[in-house]
């Protein structure tokens, strides 16, 4: 059984978003490559440590999330501290 995709079906690029965001508050006359800039937001806050992921998780990514987990009993900050890990690094297929 193949794994449903994990990209939000509908769901614009958030590099087009950033972009879209960016012209609707440039008012100078020429305009500049918007797309361009969102990915350059998106670089910058990854170089920072920052990740940006949907706020509602696609069951896809839940699963593959689940199945990645260490196995057995962990304590509930080192299960947090996973589960947050293995999502943030699994959600960059979203943007």
């Amino acid at each position: 059984m193949s794994k449903p995709s994990l990209v939000s079906a509908g769901r614009p690029a958030l590099a087009q978003l950033i972009a879209e965001a960016i012209e609707r508050a440039d008012t100078r006359v020429f305009r500049e490559d918007y797309v361009k800039q969102g990915k350059a937001v998106i670089v910058a806050l990854r170089k920072s440590g920052f990740e940006i992921v949907p706020a509602d998780p696609p069951a896809a990514l839940i699963e593959e999330a689940a199945e990645q987990l260490p196995a057995g009993r962990l304590n509930k900050y080192d299960f947090v501290r996973d589960l947050h890990r293995v999502l943030m690094r699994l959600s960059r297929r979203h943007v």
